[in-house]
């Protein structure tokens, strides 16, 4: 708690110094993949909920027809109802507003007004961007005429799973890009619960069907083996939920291992089954071995359905081996043109011992021999990265082109709620622009050129998505 009171501490004095300005500026820098970060450590748009709520444009616009409209949205996806439709989530804050409860924000954030409770905000998922989003809304509607209120308060649209997004895209995979809101829906697609269900209907058959052994004192290791997925089954029956597999979801097209997913799934599980009344302690070989057969499985289910994100993973993967067992670390340009190396190499460490005290050095060198590993782990999950940099930087340019406020948290685009619309079809455009090229053709080229004694394997064969879907997918950003 102490550390979190100096973070919060030093943001908020952050803020107080910058308050009387009329414009701030945040100096960005890119890493070794392109991703754009701002420098300042402790106040920017990159940082915490609190930091979010606290920055707006410098400038201000009027809301417009659809300025309202989008302003509504944002407090619903703030509250956690991103999983319905736009018109649903607009109907959600109008009904806010009808019961005055977002009055009651405004008039009295801290406590009870005369509208009513007006401590709800503390209780969402983003609460202080929450509380902004109340307070702009409130003075838009006591302006008189909410087409004509001056907003800076900027409006986020975020990318569906959007590692999936980019992998689907570059493999043409239909059923994941349908999964990831490539395609037209009339309401959001969650890959999450996608996953799940499947992860849930093969637990429940798992679990009520033992498997059939003839002699259980000398099991093959076969039968033992499923034997123990039975057993792991029955535990996990009716205790995994869309946060159980989320973050193994979210983290599988980003290199996540075996035993990263077990620890994630791990830690979520022992929630469920302690909650349950299960004693997690005494039970934690189980629940260990479970954990591994609930990674194993949600894993399993991930290649099954996005057969398309698996190959192109695949593939990038044995490029990487093929190159870094040459000796070279794994080289690219982006998307846009920027050098990507790959930093990744063996560390070489040197003990010095003096009278007071012995210091270990770690060496970092261009010099030093590749770490062969993490070149070949770490390099699909950072040509991803430096696809959806190249994205949020081609949608940028063409925003200034068009004398739009932008800003951008990797996958989150910021702009004016008037624009959020003119934004939308934007980043669309760049998107089917960027993946129209032939980028793993280029890649495979690239690397031919340069590595002519490699031999390297076909490009993955391309699925049937049609690109120009993405301009009608609603909820491609949402």
């Amino acid at each position: 708690m102490h550390g979190l009171r100096c973070s919060a501490m030093l943001k908020l004095n952050q803020a107080e110094k910058f308050k009387h300005c009329e414009e701030l500026y945040f100096p960005y820098n890119l890493d070794f993949r392109g991703r754009a970060y701002p420098i300042p450590p402790h106040l920017s748009n990159i940082g915490s909920d609190l930091c979010r709520g606290l920055l707006k444009f410098s400038k201000a616009k009027p809301l417009g027809p659809r300025g309202l409209y989008w302003l509504k949205v944002h407090l619903a996806n703030l509250a956690g109802k991103d999983k319905i439709s736009f018109e649903e989530r607009v109907a959600y804050t109008t009904d806010l507003i009808e019961k005055n409860q977002i009055r009651a924000v405004a008039d009295d954030p801290f406590g009870d007004s005369t509208h009513g409770v007006g401590r709800w905000w503390m209780t969402l998922e983003d609460p202080f961007q929450a509380l902004a989003t109340c307070m702009e809304i409130n003075r838009a509607i006591d302006s008189g005429d909410p087409p004509s209120y001056l907003c800076s308060l900027p409006v986020h649209m975020d990318g569906s799973c959007n590692g999936l997004q980019h992998y689907a895209a570059l493999g043409r995979d239909y059923v994941g890009g349908k999964a990831v809101n490539l395609c037209d829906c009339p309401v959001p697609q969650d890959v999450y619960v996608f996953v799940m269900n499947r992860v849930v209907d093969r637990i429940a058959e798992e679990a009520a069907t033992p498997p059939e052994v003839v002699n259980s004192e000398d099991m093959t290791p076969l039968e033992q083996k499923a034997m123990r997925r039975h057993e792991a089954a029955k535990l996990v029956n009716g205790f995994v939920d869309r946060s159980v597999v989320k973050r193994t979801v979210m983290t599988s097209v980003y290199g996540v291992t075996y035993i990263g997913a077990r620890k994630q799934i791990m830690e979520k599980l022992e929630e469920k089954l302690e909650a349950a009344g299960v004693d997690i302690e005494e039970r934690s070989d189980e629940i260990y071995a479970a954990s591994g057969y609930l990674a194993r499985l949600t894993m399993e289910v991930m290649g099954e359905l996005f057969q398309g994100a698996r190959q192109t993973m695949s593939w990038l993967a044995e490029c990487a081996r093929l190159i870094s067992s040459h000796g070279q670390p794994m080289a690219w340009l982006s998307a846009i043109g920027v050098p990507v190396v790959q930093p990744y190499r063996q560390t070489k460490s040197h003990i010095i011992v003096t009278f007071l005290q012995t210091i270990s050095l770690t060496g970092n060198s261009d010099n030093l021999p590749i770490h062969k590993q993490r070149q070949v782990s770490a390099f699909p999950p950072n040509y991803v990265h430096s696809l959806d940099s190249s994205h949020m930087i081609l949608t940028a340019l063409e925003m200034d082109r068009r004398g739009l406020a932008f800003t951008a948290v990797h996958d989150s685009f910021w702009t004016h709620p008037c624009d959020v619309d003119e934004m939308n079809e934007v980043l669309r455009d760049c998107f089917i622009e960027l993946y129209r090229r032939p980028l793993l053709e280029e890649l495979k080229r690239t690397w031919e050129l340069r590595y002519p004694d490699i031999v390297f394997p076909d490009v993955p064969e391309t699925g049937d998505l049609d690109l120009n879907e993405v301009k009608k997918a609603r909820y491609f950003f949402q």
